[in-house]
């Protein structure tokens, strides 16, 4: 049985304001290539398919044309030969994301509902084919054999959606009957949902190999498992201060591979050995992040850089031959999407505009402007030398003439007042007092955010609206408003 595993889609995600819409759809249709290509079984997608839990009516037609495509795909036989199965993650809304999942084809499982995490998917194909042999039998929850076939693998694919604790728990301690060690207390906590569902998964695996010990088993999970590195782009999933899942928590369960999302990095998780040996039930899965189809944060750029930002999908291949089965064959595949690489730059003005401007000029940049004062006109200067500079900083490192430290800075902790902040920000900035002119109208906003005047509070709206606009006249500098930011 061969699984590609993916995860972290996040269809209608902007990156620093630029629309990734395109390079999803370049990204997705190499997906369908690779499914083709590869001859998949079973594709798994662990979460967060949409950035928002009420995504656009564009990104929900780029689902729908990619489930549409790969539940599409025939064997010889004209038989649909994959079959697609996909869980909610933190961003989805899993009502949303799983509406109408009955009335979808008999090879899209859309996975939503908590009450179906100790039910899997179960695929079945041929183990062997003949021309001349009987068709094959349907195997459980009606995903058929295939006609030629002798004998058939069995794959179960536990499908959990990401578990709020919050919500979960109610559906879980209901789920959970007295053989459960786990029914009287579930803490809310994810180690605690995800403990109670391992033990209904734990018990239901059991039960089904004692059947068929040749089964093979994967868990599509989106939490965060000890031990895993994050990245900068993923939403914090924090519950009383705790996020993450222990990694031993899935050792012995029985399972053969855990396809995790909602970490943006694609990485193995260690899962420590239970001591029961790895046939049966006391198996310890091999556990992968997926990671995500592109990158959403410069964390995530590539060393040395590169397009597509080395994001990629995971091939499982699996052997049931033996009851006592090995251990999954895994390799990756590099997401061909098109994404610019994703490049971090820090630098004196003149190396920033120089050499490096050379090297990326054509790259998603972030770049870190490094000085002793503020270079007038760098924000123009960078946007000039380069095509995407999605970010720009500046590391002023400037110290005060009178005594050498940074006098300036450490004056904002010693103000009185508002104004005083205020003025002592434009010394750290520009290096002098503010004129006349400029703490006038520091003040006015001082006054327009605390409602009030040196006569009393503000009388009406009106009176309101002209003291914004004369003060909108001015910059800082007392210069008509309107130009460019330097």
């Amino acid at each position: 049985m061969r699984i590609l595993h993916t995860s972290d889609w996040h269809i209608g995600r902007r990156f620093k304001g630029v629309d990734l819409a395109e390079y999803q759809r370049r990204a997705l249709n190499w997906l369908i290539d690779v499914v083709r290509r590869e001859h998949v079984d079973v594709v798994c997608v662990s979460g967060d398919v949409y950035d928002s839990p009420m995504p656009s009516a564009a990104s929900v037609d780029i689902l729908d044309d990619a489930l549409t495509r790969l539940s599409s795909i025939v064997d010889d036989a004209g038989r649909p030969a994959v079959d697609v199965i996909v869980t909610p993650g933190n961003h989805d809304s899993a009502r949303k994301l799983g509406f109408g999942a009955h009335m979808m084809r008999d090879n899209v499982h859309l996975r939503c509902s908590i009450d179906d995490i100790a039910t899997p998917v179960v695929v079945t194909r041929p183990r062997t084919a003949s021309p001349a042999a009987a068709d094959g039998a349907p195997g459980e929850n009606g995903v058929g054999g295939r006609r030629g076939s002798t004998a058939v693998e069995t794959l179960a694919v536990y499908a959990v959606p990401y578990l709020d604790p919050d919500i979960a728990r109610p559906t879980l301690r209901a789920m959970l009957t007295d053989a459960h060690a786990d029914a009287a207390s579930i803490l809310r906590s994810h180690e605690g949902v995800m403990g109670a569902a391992m033990s209904l998964i734990r018990a239901d695996i059991a039960r089904r190999r004692a059947s068929n010990p040749r089964m093979r088993t994967v868990m599509m999970a989106h939490a965060f498992v000890s031990g895993a590195n994050p990245s900068d782009s993923e939403r914090s999933i924090a519950v009383g201060g705790v996020d993450s899942v222990p990694a031993a928590m899935f050792a012995g369960s029985g399972l053969d591979y855990l396809a995790l999302g909602h970490l943006h990095r694609a990485q193995k998780v260690t899962i420590p050995q239970d001591g029961r040996g790895a046939g049966g039930a006391g198996r310890t899965p091999v556990a992968r992040y997926s990671g995500s189809l592109l990158a959403y944060s410069f964390s995530e750029g590539c060393v040395p850089p590169r397009e597509g930002n080395g994001k990629g999908v995971v091939i499982v291949d699996m052997d049931d031959n033996h009851a006592d089965a090995a251990e999954p064959s895994i390799r990756t595949l590099d997401v061909e999407s098109g994404e610019p690489p994703l490049v971090q730059l820090r630098g004196t003005p003149d190396e920033l505009l120089g050499p490096l401007a050379e090297r990326h000029a054509r790259d998603w940049v972030s770049v870190t402007v490094v000085c002793d004062a503020y270079p007038h006109g760098m924000y123009q200067k960078i946007d000039a030398a380069y095509d995407h500079a999605l970010e720009k900083r500046f590391d002023i490192r400037r110290r005060s003439r009178t005594d050498g430290g940074d006098r300036a800075m450490a004056n904002l902790h010693e103000a009185h007042s508002e104004i005083d902040v205020l003025k002592d920000f434009v010394r750290y900035t520009l290096h002098r007092d503010p004129t006349v002119d400029e703490t006038a109208v520091l003040r006015q906003a001082v006054e327009r955010t605390l409602g009030e005047t040196d006569d009393g509070p503000v009388k009406d709206s009106a009176e309101k609206s002209s003291a914004a606009k004369g003060s909108a006249t001015k910059t800082a500098a007392g210069k008509p408003a309107g130009k460019g930011r330097d």
